[in-house]
């Protein structure tokens, strides 16, 4: 009712911006409470997909299991110190998985005849609708076509993808003077 009280007799351009502003917001609260769990700077435990978290674990016996030199590995990889002080826990395993807009699924395999380990990855399809949390800032310099240099600065947010069409804030102020709020809509081929 509130929201029926606040649009009423207001133009179609201020409904859509304030559909954009709800939306933005929303993307806004869906990354805060939902940060990326792996990051860049550590090693963190990857967390097991829904699906599998209701699939009962079996013991199986297994005679032996050959694992990386746990002094190199650790070394060049550097992993956490708690696994090179841990002599229950060994590095059986790895794969580098080239980046990708959704997310991936890895399983490790051990082969319990040979000991041998793999890791085998398939990339999700991307859902319809995601929540996007992607910040750009940056500064451009060159000529104009006057002949004359000129430099801006400007900030994207993108908050929000369906299907292929990415939405964003962008904000840009240069040397002219004048500066930019618009609202971005872009088509990106995968």
């Amino acid at each position: 009712m509130i929201i029926k009280d606040i649009l009423n007799g207001v133009s179609w351009a201020t409904r859509i911006i304030f559909l954009i502003a709800v939306i933005a917001g929303a993307s806004a609260l869906w990354g805060w409470f939902h940060p990326k769990v792996v990051t860049n700077t550590e090693y963190v435990n990857a967390p097991v997909e829904k699906i599998v978290t209701k699939i009962k674990r079996v013991e199986v016996p297994i005679t032996k299991v050959i694992t990386y030199e746990k002094p190199i590995i650790v070394e060049k990889l550097k992993l956490p110190d708690w696994l090179k002080t841990d002599a229950d826990k060994q590095v059986i395993a790895n794969a580098e998985i080239q980046p990708y807009e959704g997310k991936t699924s890895a399983v490790a395999i051990l082969d319990t005849k040979s000991g041998e380990a793999q890791i085998i990855a398939k990339q999700k399809p991307l859902p319809f609708f995601e929540f996007k949390n992607e910040k750009e800032i940056g500064v451009r310099y060159g000529y104009a076509s006057t002949g004359l240099p000129e430099a801006d600065i400007y900030g994207r947010w993108t908050f929000a993808r369906v299907g292929s069409l990415h939405s964003a804030l962008y904000v840009e102020g240069n040397t002219k003077p004048e500066g930019k709020a618009m609202v971005e809509v872009s088509y990106r081929w995968r």
